[in-house]
């Protein structure tokens, strides 16, 4: 194996005019949400600690970058980018030293849509292979296609090809190299994994993720899962008293307090649940649990989550993401939020990325307000089973 404790950057080549997708701004500044596309690929990398620092290379004209939350964060770089890809990739590479990086991440700026855990996969390849200078996803093509000759389309077997993707890894100095004789050239690549290879090193593909598409065209804004997806909505509330403890999200939290409930009163998974079986166009946990049955007394409302998910595997059905909201005035949320995160993304096989918790209060009004209760919202979303 290589060595573990590598150094790593990562390049976003933003200096697209975006000619295909049409539109008065470049498809990189374009609201997804309420973040940008290119905001959201970049904070997909903030997330990765083991990323040291982001590299973006826009056009020398471009002023939009400025106005981009992540200006000001430390990790970023911003590096005048050039007329083609390859020069943006370049430009970058000049402006990395050789002693702050060994290997170098390469993904495209509309492309966000990015898991950590394909990120790890594709580290954990290049790093335990001696033999590869760089690693590249790839996805199976589920369309028919045709090759073009002339002005005829032939049929051609699309078992016999795969779309790539990135993010692409490598070893810095093969990569560096190999763009540098490139530019030299007149030859044009699409990827850097093919300039590796015109410059004989040794590349590996590893499976790809469908839903990590590039967005090309402006429909791509709304990507097939989630036009395909599911919501829900889900909210519960529990009167709290004095006592030693509570369970949120699974994790039980030393207190002062105790939940009023019929089974140990987590109400963080009762409204996750509920959303998750909203989403699923079933009942609510209360149609599945009564409070009525004396079996679900103190029952752990692990089994409610769990019992949850198996309703929607039979449906074919599975969560994409959650977005939960606690309110309360006590206990303090915020120390717990990653144990959460970690159990919910364990149970819901999911990313921990794919998980928002927030917490809030009521500035003091209300019941919830006065320290005798606490609710929770929960959001989830669901996407179809191949």
């Amino acid at each position: 194996m290589k060595n573990p404790s590598h150094k790593i950057a990562a390049i976003i080549p933003a200096a697209g005019l975006s000619t295909r997708f049409g539109g008065s701004k470049p498809k990189q500044y374009c609201m997804l949400g309420n973040q940008t596309v290119l905001e959201q690929t970049i904070y997909s990398f903030l997330a990765i600690e083991k990323i040291q620092k982001i590299y973006i290379a826009v056009g020398s004209n471009d002023l939009q970058i400025h106005s981009q939350s992540f200006i000001e964060n430390p990790r970023i770089q911003i590096v005048t980018g050039g007329i083609t890809r390859s020069d943006s990739v370049l430009n970058a590479l000049i402006e990395i030293d050789d002693a702050d990086a060994d290997l170098v991440v390469i993904h495209d700026a509309a492309r966000p849509w990015m898991k950590v855990e394909q990120f790890n996969q594709l580290l954990d390849a290049l790093t335990s292979m001696e033999s590869i200078d760089g690693v590249y996803p790839v996805c199976s093509i589920g369309d028919s296609i045709r090759k073009k000759e002339g002005v005829n389309y032939v049929p051609a077997d699309r078992e016999s090809f795969v779309t790539v993707q990135t993010p692409q890894i490598f070893n810095m100095t093969p990569l560096k190299d190999s763009m540098s004789k490139l530019s030299k050239s007149s030859e044009s690549l699409t990827d850097e994994s093919q300039a590796l290879e015109r410059y004989g090193y040794k590349t590996y593909a590893v499976d790809g993720d469908h839903e990590n598409i590039k967005i090309t065209y402006s429909s791509d804004l709304i990507p097939p899962f989630l036009l395909n997806g599911r919501l829900g909505r889900g909210i519960d509330f529990h009167k709290v008293i004095p006592g030693n403890g509570i369970t949120l999200g699974g994790v039980f939290i030393k207190c002062n307090l105790s939940i009023v409930a019929h089974s140990d009163g987590d109400v963080v998974l009762h409204s996750l649940a509920d959303a998750l079986l909203g989403a699923g166009g079933l009942y609510d946990i209360g149609y599945y649990f009564p409070d009525t049955d004396a079996q679900n007394e103190n029952l752990d409302s692990i089994a409610i989550l769990r019992s949850s998910l198996e309703l929607l595997a039979n449906k074919k059905l599975h969560p994409i993401n959650i977005d939960l909201v606690i309110v309360c005035e006590q206990p303090k949320i915020s120390p717990h939020v990653d144990k959460i995160k970690a159990l919910l993304s364990s149970e819901l096989k999911i990313d921990q990325d794919s998980i928002a918790i927030k917490a809030t209060t009521t500035e003091g009004m209300g019941i919830i307000g006065a320290g005798n209760g606490i609710a929770v919202y929960a959001i989830a979303s669901l996407g179809e089973t191949e």
